[in-house]
């Protein structure tokens, strides 16, 4: 529902195509908080074998069920999944959220093949932008983000957790340039976050408010892109996503 629906269509749609770069052929699959199935629903049209987790049995009947994908309902330290079982696990915008990411990367550990991967995404609380703005920053979202992780601080822990980080990138058309955009409007004093309300078709906000907020949107889209390229040309970009190996 609302303009914000289109641009998670394409950026799904290319979270595909990156995971299927891994690897040669279609392979094992596992989305850890897989939401309404749509990046699972594309890795399974290119042939690859998908299952997905979901806390609740709420959230985990977004996933249609004539999709045939198989939803493990629970957080994922509290699942039976079978050892060396999948060829990639991905987290996109989760370890954020979960109340232990020391023992979720375990059990990722646990869980990849020998020779898989971990692909790995969430805001970067090392960025420039968490640090310009601060409280009003669009991504710090509190109460449903409990961690905060950078370079520094995730590749600690996954090196703790055994794993080797091969790629990174702090650059995210998905997620930077509206991160500044609404973390601007956040710092004007604007009700926090009603623009993002607006895009998705969800805010309850007066007509006058939801048309200033789109102009004011519009208005900014320019400078976020240039300061995004710019950020994340010095690896201080707001989000950060990553690929990782099991160590040897």
């Amino acid at each position: 529902v609302g303009p914000a629906a289109d641009f998670v269509e394409v950026f799904q749609r290319a979270r595909a195509r990156r995971v299927s770069r891994l690897f040669p052929r279609p392979a094992r699959l596992l989305d850890v908080g897989c939401g309404n199935g749509g990046f699972l629903l594309r890795m399974k049209r290119r042939g690859w074998d998908v299952e997905g987790t979901e806390w609740t049995p709420e959230s985990a009947a977004r996933v249609p069920k004539s999709s045939g994908i198989p939803v493990h309902v629970g957080d994922l330290t509290t699942l039976s999944l079978p050892r060396r079982s999948f060829d990639v696990v991905t987290l996109w915008h989760v370890l954020e959220h979960v109340r232990d990411p020391r023992r979720t990367l375990e059990v990722v550990r646990e869980i990849l093949a020998p020779e898989g991967r971990l692909v790995l995404a969430l805001p970067n609380a090392e960025s420039r932008q968490a640090r310009r703005y601060g409280v009003a920053w669009f991504h710090l979202d509190p109460p449903r983000h409990l961690f905060g992780f950078g370079p520094g601080s995730l590749g600690r822990l996954l090196d703790l957790c055994g794993f080797c980080v091969e790629d990174q990138t702090t650059f995210s058309l998905e997620q930077n340039p509206y991160g500044m955009i609404q973390s601007v409007l956040n710092s004007w004093g604007f009700p926090r976050d009603r623009a993002y309300g607006v895009l998705k078709g969800t805010s309850k906000a007066s007509a006058l408010s939801r048309a200033t907020d789109v102009l004011l949107v519009g208005g900014l889209v320019f400078p976020a892109l240039l300061t995004d390229l710019w950020e994340s040309s010095t690896g201080r970009g707001a989000t950060l996503t990553l690929v990782a190996r099991l160590k040897l």
